[in-house]
């Protein structure tokens, strides 16, 4: 007890915190420099004289409190209280009180205090629990989801966390983290942390598998960092579930290589493959080890699809269009040949292995036998068919560019043969091809240069050897070839789009001659004009045919349109367009009768005027009973059915007196007359027929 009362003043004056010295009675007695020099900052009247509980700024329970801390009577054991007030400032100011005992008379005991002014540290602890506290808030409504976890155990968990991995905050807080990584990535985790607590940066997973709280896999990525968690390190977790990621990057995957339509694989995923079956095979023959293997190519080309895509509309012709790629699919038996659509109606297969030629004939007949099937679209049955072009590597190509030109090629020989087969590459084909090139670009420069002339074919009555009417045909003055049939440049014409020019200005000429004709007296009848499937499909056919005829002053009634059964596939818009056709006057004739695929009951539902028998039914007629039966048949529905019937490509006096004995009125063929320019047509039979009162008599050739 001496020790106080001697050593205090020196403390007093060496004490850096506060000490004030209070009496038996609670009054300051003494305060120290540091007392002094505090409470001149922060607090008033701290003075000696004055009573510590009944400062101003000391709420009445907190003085309570701190009287009842001074009264107590323990000794010499020091205590500690808190005092919390106000200071002018207004701040919080939290007071460390140490009592420090001594004997202040010889009843009773004084005390010692020592002050510890605490308030920054409580207003720090306030900021921190008030930071903690947000911080957790913010992990709570974090987007991704969040773990933090201590010595692998989970002490966080936000309620994103809970959603994804499929259980409580109850039930996941406490379980081992390495519960809920996939094994095969325990590695790499406990690697990651590892190297996350010695560099203390933070670690980028960027893909591993989690296993939900039901057991459920999936891919994740996260992001890691060590933080300090109660005072105590920890890994900070940041999850980010990519499954739907994954599933868009492979849905995107799926689209970069596959034919949206069909779902076939695309153009760009035959080429790879393609390019790296010609790799592996290169390779193999350079280094000698094996052989080089050989594969094919096979590239098919829908025959008249225009017709039905534009007949039917894009809708249905997408809907016919996946189902011949099921078609095809369904014909390849070898896991390894890859079937692609390349765009528009036009498929290839890669065929990995084959035995030999043969083989590969084999399933272009399948797939050829499999297209031509009708397909059933809106009532109607519709048809196709295919033309396959085949190429073999190394055989016919080397690369890539020259096997599919090859192959390509191939298929244009089929297409210009008839269509409907398949043909291997041959070199032959080049030249041939190349002829059709020059040949398209020249028949370009022919409609510039008028290099078109329309021959007229007669057509007779065989009761009287009259001319009833004629069919233009139109012919190509080359001026170095000489005349070129339609045969061989028609189908270049419609595959490059020069059919509708061709057309319009066919039909123009025919209406402009036979409009002489009537105006000169020298003929007045009809005269007949093809039309193309892609003419009779185009949507302004109407409104041109209306233009031609008042430009040419014809009238309708004199103008014969001839199409072929195939342009009716799609009856709905068929019947519609020759409805049409029909109102303005001009009359429709059925060309290639027999030759078709179509259902016979447009002839009961169209407005028809006309049918023409195909040649191909003439030329046996004389010896095959199965063609006289069919042309019988013919002339018997067409009398019936109260239409005008036509017999082409009569050349002998045997074929013309099996017709008139079975009463077919009209004939055009060689038998009567090639056909011929306007001008000689005029001067070596239009005129004598004049003459002659309309008879033809026994001209012939």
């Amino acid at each position: 007890m001496d020790y106080w009362k001697k050593s205090l003043p020196n403390m007093y004056k060496q004490f850096p915190e506060p000490i004030i010295t209070i009496g038996e009675n609670g009054f300051i007695l003494h305060m120290n420099e540091a007392a002094k020099k505090y409470q001149r900052e922060a607090i008033r009247d701290l003075l000696p004289g004055a009573r510590l509980s009944k400062l101003r700024r000391i709420t009445e329970e907190e003085g309570a409190r701190l009287e009842q801390f001074l009264s107590r009577s323990d000794g010499t054991c020091s205590e500690r209280h808190f005092l919390y007030f106000d200071d002018l400032d207004g701040e919080v100011i939290s007071w460390e009180l140490y009592k420090l005992p001594y004997d202040a008379s010889s009843r009773s005991l004084g005390s010692h205090l020592l002050i510890r002014d605490r308030s920054e540290s409580v207003r720090q602890q306030k900021e921190s629990e008030a930071i903690r506290a947000c911080y957790n808030e913010l992990l709570g409504l974090y987007i991704d989801p969040i773990v933090i976890h201590q010595d692998s155990k989970i002490v966080f968990i936000n309620d994103v966390a809970e959603q994804t991995i499929g259980g409580t905050s109850e039930q996941l807080i406490g379980q081992d983290v390495f519960r809920f990584i996939h094994p095969s990535d325990w590695d790499i985790v406990a690697e990651r942390i590892k190297m996350m607590r010695q560099t203390k940066q933070r670690s980028n997973i960027e893909e591993i598998r989690l296993i939900s709280f039901r057991n459920e896999v999936f891919e994740v990525e996260t992001m890691s960092k060590m933080i300090d968690h109660n005072g105590r390190p920890a890994v900070l977790t940041i999850i980010r579930d990519n499954s739907a990621r994954k599933k868009a990057e492979r849905e995107m995957i799926h689209q970069t290589f596959h034919d949206s339509l069909s779902g076939l694989p695309n153009r760009l995923q035959f080429n790879q493959q393609l390019s790296k079956m010609i790799e592996r095979s290169s390779a193999g023959f350079n280094d000698g080890s094996k052989q080089i293997s050989r594969f094919a190519v096979m590239v098919l080309d829908l025959d008249r699809f225009k017709n039905i895509n534009d007949s039917l509309g894009h809708a249905y012709g997408d809907v016919f269009l996946k189902e011949m790629g099921s078609r095809i699919q369904s014909c390849v038996r070898d896991s390894e040949t890859l079937v692609a659509r390349m765009g528009g109606d036009e498929f290839t297969l890669l065929i990995n292995r084959f035995q030999d030629e043969q083989q590969l004939a084999l399933l272009a007949g399948r797939i050829t036998a499999a297209i031509q099937q009708p397909y059933r679209l809106k009532d109607t049955d519709f048809y196709t068919t295919v033309s396959i072009g085949i190429a073999v590597y190394p055989d016919n190509g080397q690369d890539t560019v020259q096997l599919l030109k090859n192959a390509d090629t191939a298929m244009y020989e089929v297409k210009r043969n008839g269509k409907n087969g398949y043909q291997f590459y041959s070199y032959e084909f080049n030249e041939q091809l190349q002829l059709r090139l020059e040949l398209e670009n020249e028949l370009r420069k022919a409609m510039e240069r008028e290099e078109f002339r329309l021959y007229y074919q007669p057509q007779i009555s065989s009761a009287d050897n009259r001319m009833i009417g004629v069919e233009a045909l139109i012919r190509w003055e080359h001026p170095t070839k000489g005349i070129i049939s339609p045969g061989v440049f028609i189908p270049v014409a419609e595959e490059s789009d020069l059919i509708y020019s061709i057309g319009e200005w066919t039909m123009r000429e025919a209406c402009r001659q036979m409009k002489k004709w009537h105006d000169e007296g020298v003929f007045f009848a009809s005269v007949s004009v093809n039309l193309s499937a892609r003419q009779f499909l185009q949507p302004n056919l109407v409104q041109q045919i209306h233009v031609i005829l008042e430009e040419t002053g014809l009238d309708p009634s004199f103008l014969v349109l001839e199409i072929t059964e195939s342009m009716m596939m799609d009856a709905s818009h068929s019947i519609g367009i020759l409805n049409e056709l029909n109102s303005t006057g001009v009359k429709i004739s059925l060309d290639d009768f027999g030759t078709g695929y179509s259902s016979l009951s447009y002839l009961k539902h169209y407005p028809i005027y006309k049918l023409k028998i195909d040649r191909s039914f003439i030329i046996d007629i004389t010896t095959d009973e199965s063609d006289q039966a069919i042309v019988a048949t013919i002339i018997s529905m067409a009398k019936h059915l109260k239409m005008e019937v036509i017999a082409e490509g009569i050349e002998t006096k045997e074929q013309l007196d099996f017709l008139t004995s079975h009463d077919c009125k009209e004939i055009q063929g060689y038998y009567y007359c090639r056909p011929l320019p306007a001008q000689v047509l005029e001067e070596k039979y239009l005129t004598i027929q004049a003459e002659n009162d309309g008879i033809w008599g026994d001209l012939k050739h």
